[in-house]
């Protein structure tokens, strides 16, 4: 009997320690969330169904520091603070200005890149900006919810510079270049990094240049375990050079 129960009770050790390893296994394989929004070359898009840019390649090689599986989920702009806070993803990487305001709701990285605005006209265009305070005469087009949304109504629309109807705010960038190029909108105010990056696909010009001076930031959920992981990440990352390397691969 008493042989019998020992055997028995060497099964239940064994068993509990394989399930403990397993689980602990489970936990280890979690998947590393990134959101984005894949319209914003060269930092993010899509080439057929993969991901490409600035803020893709820095997305593989930090899950790779963190040993993580990883998945990009699409999604609007404006909706990605609010999926760090409803915990549906566990980091935004989409050329996102750090701003006091966003400070408020998430937690930043360092920096990574800098970035100025820019105001961009189809290249046909015989539109003229002789200077930057005439924008408010003008219809002006911008991806709803950024730095670039905040500069024209701050700066513009609540100073009754520019009144609303002339300010055309856009779910994606792609429907705002769409309507500059038909026409319907004057200019787009954009980062002057995606401007590079849309003037290789799209027949647009940059007019003015904003100093705005931003920097790229990893949104985090304040708070969340992995955030010092994945800040420890993006250090080794720019200490190694290899941040440098990835924007020089995309930006020329």
């Amino acid at each position: 009997m008493r042989a019998n129960f020992r055997n028995a009770l060497s099964l239940l050790v064994a068993l509990v320690l394989v399930f403990g390893i397993t689980a602990c296994g489970k936990k280890q394989a979690k998947v590393l969330r990134i959101g984005t929004n894949a319209e914003y070359p060269p930092f993010e898009s899509k080439e057929g169904e993969s991901f490409v840019g600035v803020d893709m390649d820095l997305a593989r090689q930090i899950a790779n520091k963190l040993e993580m599986e990883f998945e990009i989920i699409d999604m609007d702009f404006q909706t990605l603070i609010p999926s760090l806070n409803s915990q549906k993803i566990d980091l935004a990487l989409s050329a996102i200005s750090i701003t006091e305001e966003r400070k408020a709701q998430v937690e930043f990285s360092q920096p990574y890149y800098v970035v100025n605005q820019v105001i961009i006209a189809a290249s046909k265009s015989k539109k003229t900006l002789a200077k930057l305070e005439d924008i408010g005469n003008f219809k002006v087009g911008v991806l709803k919810g950024t730095t670039g949304n905040k500069y024209l109504v701050e700066n513009y629309v609540d100073k009754e510079l520019m009144s609303k109807d002339n300010l055309r705010e856009y779910l994606t960038n792609i429907e705002a270049i769409t309507d500059l190029l038909n026409g319907k909108v004057d200019f787009v105010i954009i980062d002057d990094s995606a401007a590079l990056g849309y003037a290789k696909q799209k027949p647009i010009s940059i007019v003015k240049k904003i100093e705005t001076n931003e920097s790229y930031g990893i949104a985090m959920p304040k708070g969340a375990d992995l955030n010092a992981k994945i800040n420890q990440a993006l250090q080794e990352l720019i200490d190694s050079g290899e941040v440098q390397s990835i924007i020089q691969t995309h930006i020329q």
